[in-house]
């Protein structure tokens, strides 16, 4: 069952929303840009997201290879080129999806004050490997005779919770300034809280020692098979909060910063923690000789044997204590430059804190904007560890109806298997009562 809870993480992630989004933070006219940055107020007086259709997005990023490197497709058979795919390998690598679907949206501006409700699931999966593991399984552990092979940075970090938030933005006259309330409920719940595990290799007796300490919190998973109890699981709260702001500094040039998800998730129901302290687990070698019939290799038993071996040495101490996870904080910095009504040139920063350090992003891009009814952007950006990103945003607008898709990777969506990172989102919304010119927050004048 827990490894079909994550198998379940994993796949509910690739439906949701991830909030990188370089793209969303710069095209105006999207009521949603709102959730990258509370001090952006739409120009109108009454959104609603469709329900469900507000914002669907996805977003997957890996550090060190894509799909084509080292795997291949032999008649019906994937096949697995390991001197490829660790040669593309840096020594600490990561795999990361952050997630957010918004099933619901209403915003509603009176006088200088906006204020928004929005309700969300959010997935963040991150799996972190270092080098040393695929190099064990490529070349074995005869290669690493004597010696201690780290697999220290082995982590996966899996959430997925819901989002109660409630907005305020207040429009000033050069400024504008929101902030985000969130209440949060957690409903499952993977994390590697400890990782310092160690492989070592007898040059004698070839035996396999595996030692250090590794502590994995979960939470929820028991009621992943029943999706109806599991979705209506409100009993590990936590809260965040969101901050931004914008500067008008004058006619040409417009600033903007914000801080998003500063909480974390308090989990104290249906919890599980895995627990080693320190403890050494000996693997002892096996004769292969035992396996020979003749001339042939049992290898069926072998595996058989290995298997056993580890279940029978490696346990883990199982303690039921209530935990706490920080959310991922994020940084955004933007700058954007009107060169006329209809012509905007912007940059935008983003960074992302990881308790293995800081990742970082960038973009610049062009927007050409039509009054309400048409803004199309477009934009290049270097983001996790890829340098071949093209973006580009469109959204429409035919009566109160309005739609928008973008993508801060578009040349992925012509083969997503080539690429290490894949982005899109669109979405729709019913917009009413067009403020006039007098009314539009600073920013947008």
């Amino acid at each position: 069952m827990r490894i079909n809870g994550a198998i379940f993480l994993l796949l509910l992630s690739f439906g949701l929303s991830a909030q990188q989004d370089l793209t969303l933070y710069q095209l105006s006219g999207v009521p949603q840009s709102n959730i990258v940055n509370p001090a952006f107020v739409p120009d109108v007086k009454m959104v609603i997201g469709f329900p469900a259709l507000s914002s669907i997005n996805a977003n997957y990023n890996n550090v060190s290879f894509s799909v084509n490197d080292g795997f291949e497709v032999d008649g019906t058979t994937l096949v697995v080129d390991f001197d490829v795919l660790v040669s593309k390998l840096k020594e600490d690598n990561y795999i990361y999806n952050q997630a957010q679907n918004q099933w619901f949206m209403f915003g509603y501006q009176f006088g200088k004050n906006y204020l928004q409700l929005g309700i969300s699931d959010k997935v963040m999966l991150d799996l972190t490997f270092p080098k040393s593991i695929f190099e064990l399984a490529l070349h074995g552990n005869a290669a690493f005779l004597g010696e201690r092979v780290d697999v220290g940075g082995l982590g996966f970090n899996g959430t997925h919770y819901r989002e109660l938030s409630l907005g305020y933005a207040r429009q000033l006259d050069k400024w504008s300034l929101g902030i985000h309330t969130n209440i949060l409920f957690g409903l499952a719940n993977v994390y590697t809280r400890t990782s310092n595990l160690g492989i070592y290799t007898d040059p004698e007796t070839y035996d396999i020692t595996i030692s250090g300490d590794i502590e994995v919190n979960t939470s929820g998973l028991d009621n992943i098979d029943e999706f109806g109890n599991y979705m209506t699981n409100l009993r590990n709260m936590g809260f965040s909060f969101d901050l931004g702001a914008v500067y008008k500094l004058n006619k040409e040039w417009e600033l903007s910063m914000s801080l998003l998800d500063l909480g974390a998730i308090y989990w104290k129901h249906d919890i599980k923690s895995y627990v080693n302290n320190g403890k050494s687990f000996a693997l002892n070698g096996i004769d292969i000789k035992e396996y020979f019939d003749g001339e042939d290799l049992d290898t069926d038993s072998i595996v058989e044997e290995i298997r056993d071996s580890i279940a029978d040495v490696f346990t883990l101490d199982e303690v039921n204590d209530k935990y706490s996870t920080p959310l991922t904080p994020k940084w955004y910095i933007g700058a954007k430059y009107k060169l006329t009504e209809k012509h905007r040139f912007y940059g935008t920063v983003n960074l992302q804190f990881f308790r293995a350090g800081i990742r970082p992003d960038f973009s610049l891009g062009y927007e050409f904007k039509l009054e309400k009814y048409l803004s199309v952007t477009a934009n290049y950006s270097i983001y996790g560890g890829s340098y071949s990103n093209i973006g580009i945003g469109v959204q429409v607008r035919a009566g109160p109806v309005q739609f928008y898709i973008m993508s801060d990777n578009v040349l992925a969506g012509f083969n997503f298997f080539n690429y290490q990172t894949i982005h899109y989102r669109f979405g729709f919304n019913l917009l009413f009562g067009d403020l006039d010119q007098g009314y539009r927050p600073a920013y947008l004048r």
